[in-house]
């Protein structure tokens, strides 16, 4: 199928972001190098290459398993949504506790830890689920023609959004913040 192939280099980018945040909280917990101007940072990557990226480009995933039949309130459309929100609401408690720490609130350090162990479990979740479930699902529900369409959806997403410049400020960004986290060790 098509998209699997077309969401790929978005989902490994996606799981090497994860394994560097994941390593900036685990550092967090166990150097006193770390700072809050990391999680700052990766946030940017959450805000514009997850979220007005990758989850819109999931919302057509999501239009065409309901067109195909699938309730918006129950089964993998809600688990897509709920896995959404859960990655969201995660992402508002990092970057609030990230800006608190900044401003000299040490117990906000913590919770930059929960939220970002929070954030990678709900991410990782997620796309453990796309692979093993949604895909599948997909490929059975939808005609050539359709995924046809949301392939052309997902370029239009890619040149209205954060990611009309392209892919590399983010593979930047992603290598900055190795960088940075290998200077913590």
């Amino acid at each position: 199928m098509r998209i699997t192939k077309y969401l790929r280099a978005d989902q490994e980018n996606i799981a090497r972001f994860l394994a560097v945040l994941g390593g900036g909280s685990i550092a967090l917990s166990t150097s006193k190098r770390a700072r809050p101007s990391f999680f700052i940072f990766a946030h940017t990557f959450i805000r514009e290459y997850i979220e007005e990226g990758f989850f819109k480009k999931e919302e057509l995933l999501i239009k065409a398993l309901e067109d195909g039949g699938f309730p918006a309130e129950s089964g993998p459309v809600n688990a897509m949504r709920t896995d959404h929100k859960k990655s969201v609401d995660a992402a508002e408690v990092l970057i609030h506790a990230a800006k608190q720490w900044r401003d000299g609130d040490e117990v906000a350090r913590s919770e930059v830890g929960w939220a970002t162990s929070q954030y990678t479990s709900a991410v990782r979740a997620h796309l453990e689920r796309l692979k093993n479930l949604i895909f599948p699902l997909l490929e059975q529900t939808i005609s050539i023609e359709d995924e046809h369409k949301i392939s052309e959806g997902m370029n239009n997403i890619i040149f209205e959004g954060s990611l009309k410049e392209g892919t590399e400020k983010y593979i930047k960004l992603i290598g900055e913040l190795e960088e940075e986290l290998s200077d913590w060790k």
